[in-house]
């Protein structure tokens, strides 16, 4: 065969498309999972809105706690959604409502990662809320650790500074009394003190 170095080249190429086919394929199955699993999380949010929104004190007294939780944070983030400065509204939200969003941010990513995820995913606005929304609803063991690593990420403090050493302990101390049922309930009947504030008023309220 004269030209057999061809064959050669022929194979090397057919090899090297089947390889490039397949990582285009698995990247577009990934790129369509994605979208499908955004598309999913969106209608869960709006159930959750129309579920929750102006709920009534029985059907809060009812509802499972995360559940309840995602729902109120369905009604602040709709919200929050239609302001042009999400911010600001935010910020003049009843302290209430800026608690019950931050708590289901917190608890989303501590159950994720750990205490130093919600901290390295969140913007110094919704950091500061952490420690006095976990006081809010009864949480003083669970508040401290978050209180000690808050101060590393306060760009107000000059007298400490990012120690992943520190990260780790406060992780450890934070799990030590972490318990997701009793953060959840005692979410749950804050959110049913404060449940006109934070879902709206029943039309049997009125």
């Amino acid at each position: 065969m004269e030209y057999w170095y061809l064959w050669v080249i022929l194979a090397v190429l057919c090899a090297v498309t089947a390889f490039v086919l397949k990582k285009a394929s698995k990247a577009m199955r990934i790129h369509n999972d994605g979208q499908k699993k955004m598309f999913a999380e969106i209608e869960r949010l709006k159930f959750l809105k129309a579920q929750y929104k102006n709920a009534s004190a029985k059907t809060v007294a009812e509802a499972n706690a995360e559940e309840l939780l995602a729902g109120a944070y369905a009604v602040l983030q709709a919200e929050l959604e239609r302001e042009e400065n999400p911010d600001m509204l935010f910020l003049s939200m009843p302290e209430s409502c800026r608690y019950v969003y931050t708590l289901s941010c917190f608890t989303e990513d501590v159950e994720t990662e750990g205490l130093t995820f919600f901290f390295q995913n969140n913007g110094a606005m919704l950091l500061r809320f952490a420690v006095g929304a976990l006081e809010a609803v009864g949480q003083q063991a669970m508040a401290e650790p978050v209180r000690g690593e808050y101060a590393m990420f306060d760009e107000n403090n000059e007298e400490v500074s990012l120690d992943s050493a520190q990260f780790a302990k406060f992780d450890a101390d934070f799990q030590a009394v972490y318990n997701k049922n009793d953060l959840l309930e005692s979410i749950k009947q804050y959110i049913l003190e404060h449940r006109a504030e934070i879902l709206g008023s029943a039309e049997q309220d009125l």
